[in-house]
């Protein structure tokens, strides 16, 4: 009998610890739709386990968006590396057949929607010659992309983690979101969308960025230092810092500095003044405004509740 992943490989292994096959366990989350012909994975889940995924996969356009979670991926002649990370979403055209390995790190929380077309059902939608388009000038048979998760992209992939119907209502909601995510992409990808399109070395020199401030909130970032990590000049990495993740660098260190607080104040029972030194902020009453200004509520709040 087929097996689901056959839509989009021709042979293929997942495993887990000591080798084993985890196959079923994502096959489980992963449904064929007929309209608009392509194969939908849902992912919700903690990594008990590194996994690594090998095999020959079909031509297509493959979409994932990546809410929660980190891995990547390449072909096996060692090019043109796929990696993730939160709140992006990576897009992959394969011109013919291409040996694939992939793996994805123990205890990372895979939060994540995706979606795979056959080249035959692009050219059954009229998008062929977009699919071509994307190879022109190139000699290898291997396109990737990486993109900024927009507020639209991000509301269709909880949506489809986490759907709001079942029975035949749930799956027209589905097959209507994997059409959106597709067209998105096209266009995206032909320049004709507001969702912001970033090269995939620069996307991996943002990313590393993002992953520094988050490593060391109470440093005191600056634009200009994160702008040399980057390796790019001031203006040029604002521009495609906001670009890749929506928002300034200022703001998305705010932001996780605030986030962090907020999870401190929640689970690990400090006080506001020792929440706010944990995250770069020496004045107490500094962040209590910014605290409140962003949630709604102030952190005060919060350390009264019992853990």
């Amino acid at each position: 009998m087929p097996h689901i992943c056959d839509h989009i490989f021709e042979t293929f292994r997942i495993v887990g610890s000591e080798d084993s096959s985890i196959v079923d366990q994502f096959a489980d989350q992963a449904r064929w739709l007929d309209s608009p012909g392509c194969l939908f994975q849902r992912n919700n889940l903690v990594l008990n386990n590194q996994i690594r995924t090998e095999g020959i996969i079909k031509s297509g356009l493959f979409i994932s968006v990546v809410l929660k979670g980190t891995g990547s991926g390449r072909p096996r002649d060692g090019s043109k590396l796929v990696s993730y990370s939160d709140d992006s979403i990576a897009i992959m055209a394969l011109r013919q057949p291409t040996p694939w390995e992939g793996e994805a790190p123990r205890g990372a929380h895979m939060q994540s929607a995706g979606v795979a077309f056959p080249v035959s059902s692009l050219e059954r939608l009229g998008l062929r010659n977009e699919f071509l388009e994307l190879f022109r000038g190139q000699d290898q048979n291997v396109f990737v992309a990486a993109l900024r998760i927009s507020p639209r992209v991000r509301a269709i992939a909880v949506d489809m983690i986490s759907p709001l119907a079942e029975g035949r209502a749930g799956e027209l909601l589905l097959s209507a979101h994997a059409t959106e995510l597709l067209g998105r992409a096209i266009l995206a990808l032909h320049g004709n969308d507001k969702v912001g399109l970033v090269s995939d070395q620069t996307r991996l020199r943002l990313q590393a960025v993002g992953d520094l401030i988050k490593s060391d909130l109470r440093h005191p970032w600056t634009i200009a230092e994160l702008a040399r990590h980057a390796g790019l000049g001031r203006r040029t990495f604002n521009a495609q810092f906001h670009r890749m993740y929506g928002v300034s660098a200022s703001d998305y260190l705010r932001k996780c500095r605030l986030a962090t607080a907020r999870e401190a104040l929640l689970h690990e029972g400090l006080s506001v003044t020792q929440a706010a030194y944990s995250v770069g902020y020496d004045n107490s009453a500094n962040f209590s405004t910014a605290f409140r200004k962003h949630f709604g509520y102030v952190p005060s709040s919060l350390s009264r509740q019992p853990s």
